[in-house]
């Protein structure tokens, strides 16, 4: 899989040079605004004589070859600062692919040791699936991605979102910009101004529909310009007049002022939100998509949806309300125009006609997120494969390996379900492979039921519901020993999977907090309930009495064993399942390690 990472590395060195070409063009300009400035001052010296008509042509040229420089410096460093962010995505994956910490975040607000596997799996958290894998920048798209992981879809579902998954895997640059154009954007505003736009912004500018409120702000812009006129050519009694109506501007104005601040706190520093999200909604409604969960996305009755268009209706909108940052510019534009008024009259408009598309636009672009994180993985790990996901009972899987462990580090296993649902009792000393091997099953099987690849080279299965039993910890804060939190937990599963025909259970070490004859016999009693309810799973212990449970069902209990080989007192594992239960512990060996020799009671 090296090649992956240096294809990265390559993309990143390319965009290197880029973005020193971009810093000398952003130097240029600013150097060539200082020179504009050294110029004027230096025509207004050598024609100062020459009366005012040539100062005023001097300064009307200077000022707009000065707004031309400061048009294409922005241009630049808007372009700078996207390149800057898509190195940082490219030095990201390399980090990814390398296990070093994402960028992006770890999930760890969506953990829950409550969960029926989260908790146990590492779902969320630091060095978790969810580390690795996301790659959405809104809140919004997070717990979308949270929501996958938390629950399996159904067969049709999964089947949608693989085929959807591949699609955007060929799009692996567009998909770049995509994120690249979202990564520097607040992500928790875009919840908040959801809220805003559906509850709150339409109640908080009713005053503008009052009809001579309406009049006025239409008006103003032409009396201000024929009372200007008439000031300028008669003056006198005009000037007065100006001096009046500009006055009652100022007090109308400051009437409502606090409703216009309301108004622009909530949403007038979203600009650059609404420029990117009609950016990225653009490349979506105009892409031929082939996968049905992506053509839903940019189409309703077999009518491309254009959403993109009311983003940046909106842009305009803020863009020009935005002039009040400036306190000169927006003195004169409300005095003379009421121009945060009419902005607030356009933006009403707007939201008559466009509040469902600006939710529905958010919510793609969500969607498209959390599909694009997975498309990454597709494009990261071409030796991981899709899973088939059968309607029947069943599981099968080649080569199957954790997705959080080095390629290099790690060992695969094959492993296969019988045609009816067993209890497979997996024995072994400790450090052998058996809570590892838990994990990756149960991992994998998330990815599968959440549309993603497999860290295997084949992998077949009906869609499970898991219940798993591994982490237990005690609470001083509930006052919860060990034990109890593992009768609680134990519980729990015994309830859920009484009346869930697709549960699949995953137990490392049930009731490590009692003595082993009640271990023994209440592990027994659990086993033989799975039995009843022809609940699969698997159970890993250290208890070899539980492996001879098959003698007792054998063709409801299966027994496997991860072994060790022992060298000169020395062990080694090779972390291979194999069939029957285990015969060889290491717990001697380490005790003799430190000096107790068990084998001769010493």
């Amino acid at each position: 899989m090296k090649h992956i990472p240096e294809a990265y590395q390559i993309q990143a060195k390319q965009l290197e040079i880029v973005i020193g070409n971009l810093k000398r063009k952003v130097n240029q300009y600013s150097f060539a605004r200082l020179l504009v400035f050294l110029v004027a001052i230096l025509a207004v010296y050598i024609f100062f004589g020459y009366g005012i008509k040539a100062l005023v042509l001097i300064a009307i040229t200077a000022i707009a070859v000065f707004l031309f420089l400061v048009k294409k410096q922005v241009q630049e460093e808007v372009l700078l600062q996207f390149s800057k962010d898509k190195l940082r995505l490219l030095e990201n994956e390399v980090n990814v692919l390398e296990y070093r910490e994402n960028l992006y975040d770890n999930g760890n607000q969506f953990s829950d040791a409550k969960h029926a596997y989260t908790d146990d799996l590492d779902i969320f958290g630091p060095n978790s699936v969810y580390a690795y894998i996301n790659r959405c920048s809104s809140q919004k798209a997070r717990r979308i991605l949270a929501s996958y992981f938390k629950e399996p879809a159904n067969r049709s579902e999964i089947l949608k979102r693989q085929e959807a998954i591949v699609e955007l895997g060929q799009f692996s640059s567009d998909t770049l910009d995509y994120r690249t154009r979202l990564l520097s954007l607040p992500s928790r505003d875009i919840d908040v101004l959801e809220v805003f736009f559906t509850d709150k912004l339409a109640k908080a500018m009713g005053f503008i529909q009052n009809t001579k409120l309406k009049a006025y702000a239409v008006a103003v812009p032409f009396l201000s310009i024929a009372l200007l006129v008439l000031t300028v050519f008669w003056g006198g009694l005009w000037f007065n007049i100006l001096g009046l109506f500009l006055l009652l501007n100022f007090i109308v104005y400051f009437f409502y002022k606090a409703r216009i601040d309301f108004v622009h706190e909530g949403i007038g520093k979203s600009s650059a939100i609404f420029k990117n999200y009609a950016s990225n909604l653009k490349w979506i409604e105009n892409q031929e998509w082939k996968a049905d969960l992506l053509k839903d996305k940019t189409s309703t009755g077999g009518k491309r949806k254009e959403v993109y268009r009311q983003f940046l209706e909106l842009d305009k909108i803020l863009t020009n309300l935005n002039y009040r940052f400036n306190i000169i510019v927006a003195i004169f534009l409300n005095l003379f125009f009421q121009w945060d008024l009419r902005q607030l009259r356009k933006l009403y408009a707007w939201h008559l006609k466009s509040e469902s598309d600006i939710v529905d636009g958010f919510d793609t672009i969500a969607q498209f997120e959390v599909l694009i994180s997975l498309s990454v993985l597709d494009n990261n790990h071409p030796e991981w494969t899709y899973p088939k996901i059968e309607e029947g009972f069943g599981f099968e899987s080649k080569e199957l390996g954790h997705p959080l462990i080095e390629e290099s580090k790690r060992v695969n296993n094959d492993f296969s379900l019988g045609e009816r649902p067993t209890a497979d009792v997996i024995t072994g000393s400790n450090m052998a492979g058996k809570s590892t091997f838990l994990r990756t099953v149960g991992v994998n099987m998330v990815l599968a039921f959440l549309g993603a690849k497999t860290c295997s080279k084949a992998f077949k299965s009906s869609v499970f519901n898991l219940y798993s039993f591994m982490r237990i910890k005690d609470s001083l804060a509930e006052s919860t020993s060990t034990f109890k939190a593992e009768i609680d937990r134990l519980k729990m599963i015994l309830e859920e999977t009484a009346k869930d025909e697709t549960a699949f259970v995953l137990i490392d070490e049930m009731l490590r907090g009692t003595n082993s004859k009640d271990k023994y016999l209440g592990s027994k009693a659990f086993i033989e309930r799975m039995i009843q309810q022809k609940t699969p799973g698997f159970i890993a212990t250290h208890d070899l009495q539980i492996a001879d449970l098959e003698k007792d069902y054998p063709s409801s209990v299966r027994n496997y064993h991860f072994d060790i080989s022992v060298k000169d007192e020395e062990m080694f594992f090779d972390y291979k399942i194999k069939n029957g239960e285990c015969k060889t512990f290491n717990a001697s060996i380490l005790l003799k390690a430190i000096g107790l020799d068990v084998t001769n009671g010493e």
